[in-house]
């Protein structure tokens, strides 16, 4: 199952449900441990943006384009995160998001979706690993908010599914 996961994870970003918090945690490093790819597990349970801004704060998983005196602030980090993620090649790990703000969790899923469905053939991309404990009508809230470059006739649930696969442990 680890080598069906890493084989997804090279073309989409997956989502893993099922099991117990601690059976998904320990899959998780198991599927990290073989990767080549550089990787940045963000903290267990994140709650609210301001964590998830306090890791990327920390990492360095942004790039600012100009400089200034004093500190970037929230919205500031937050363009300069958003085009990190469309310029990087790296594995980001997001575990047990089930308690994160919901309109924040949509925003950064739809954002790490999105890099997938706009992505250019043979482009390399940001690759996302995360967890919760069950689907929860996950992919319907993300096909409201998901936006195409793209333009096609598949529906946005069919965009969803193109750039989401959902991996349950039993």
């Amino acid at each position: 199952m680890i080598a069906k996961a890493l084989k997804i994870l090279d073309k989409k970003q997956l989502l893993i449900i099922g099991k117990t918090k601690n059976e998904r945690a320990r899959f998780v490093t198991k599927i990290i441990e073989p990767t080549f790819y550089e990787t940045y597990r963000f903290p267990t349970g994140m709650n609210t943006i301001d964590e998830y801004l306090t890791f990327v704060r920390k990492h360095n998983l942004y790039d600012p384009w100009y400089t200034k005196k004093g500190n970037f602030s929230f919205a500031q980090i937050m363009d300069f995160h958003w085009d990190w993620i469309q310029e990087n090649h790296v594995l980001i790990v997001m575990e047990e998001l089930d308690e994160m703000e919901e309109r924040w969790k949509l925003d950064l899923l739809r954002t790490y979706l999105e890099v997938v469905e706009n992505r250019q053939k043979n482009q390399k991309l940001i690759h996302l690993l995360f967890t919760q404990e069950s689907e929860n009508g996950l992919v319907n809230k993300l096909a409201e908010i998901i936006r195409s470059d793209n333009p096609s006739n598949r529906t946005n649930r069919q965009i969803v599914e193109g750039s989401l696969k959902i991996l349950e442990l039993f």
